[in-house]
Order: structure tokens, then sequence, then C-alpha cells
């Protein structure tokens, strides 16, 4: 049963792709149908060699629209973003191989801004820290794979300071 799902799901995604009589070219973060011509618009599903399924997104108008999901090779989600006019927007998440959380985040514009989390693949907290427009901003907190506070450290504009001129 699981072999026939696969195939249909195969034919059904060769199905999405068959209207390219050319595969889509990526130009300046653009991608076209025909070059240059053409942009691309609607879902785009890639494959690992193996052919599982690598990634899907949406384009419109040549540029990443929606939900970008990516896969380990064992089929489990890796990352998931949303794309708004082709940039990153929102909550990104990143899975180890098993399907914990390994990374959240959020982004604006493109660009890492907010809070960060990371995590050990057992789930506990790996570090703690703040994005303001792509740059390490303020307190930034690392914990061992117990849950102690093992190192803390202070950004002012991607730039590592004196933990005194951080708020604690």
């Amino acid at each position: 049963m699981k072999k026939l799902i696969l195939i249909s799901v195969l034919f059904i995604n060769f199905g999405v792709l068959a209207d390219n009589e050319h595969e889509p070219i990526e130009e300046g973060g653009i991608l076209y149908k025909e070059f240059p011509h053409q942009l691309f618009d609607g879902p785009l599903i890639l494959f690992h060699d193996d052919g599982t399924i690598r990634e899907k997104l949406i384009y419109k108008d040549g540029l990443k629209e929606g939900l970008r999901e990516t896969f380990h090779k064992n089929g489990k989600l890796f990352e998931k973003e949303t794309y708004k006019n082709g940039k990153l927007e929102n909550i990104f998440q990143g899975y180890y191989a098993n399907g914990k959380l390994w990374w959240e985040g959020y982004a604006v514009n493109n660009l890492r801004h907010g809070e960060i989390k990371a995590f050990h693949e057992a789930g506990m907290l790996k570090y703690k820290g703040h994005y303001k427009n792509n740059l390490k901003q303020g307190l930034w907190k690392y914990f061992d794979e117990n849950g102690e506070i093992n190192k803390q450290e202070c950004y002012q504009n991607n730039e590592l300071t004196e933990l005194s001129e951080c708020r604690i």
C-alpha cells in the first residue's frame, strides 16, 4: 500500500512539473519558467537523488510566496519557512532527522529579527538570543544538555561586548 501511495504521489508531483518544457532557471533570486521572459508561477517540488521529496515551495511572479518546506532523506521535515514577495517572514523552524525541533526564530523582510532558540537533539534548550535586523543583539545564553547555563554573551550590533553592558 505504501508503494502504491508513493508511486501515486510521484506521478502527481511529476505532473506539477510536466507543463515545464525546461527546468526552471533561477537568476538573481528570481525563478523563471523560460529565461528571461517568463517568470515561474505555481508549486515547485524538488527531489533527493533517491526520489524522496527534498523541497516543496510555491512561486508567484518568480518569487517565493507562502510556505516553503525542506525534508531530510528519511522524509521528515527539515525546515519550515514562510515567504512573502520572495522574502523570509515570520517564524522559521528547523528540525532534526528524528522530528524534534532544532531551531526556531523570526524574520522580518528577509532578516532575522527577534528571538531565536536552538535545541539539543534530546529537546533541551541549547541557546537563546535575539537578532535585530540580522545582527546579534543583547544577552545570549547557552545551555548544556541538562538545562544549566554554561555561557552567557552580550552583543551590540553583532559585536561581542562586556556582559555588564547587557540587561541581565
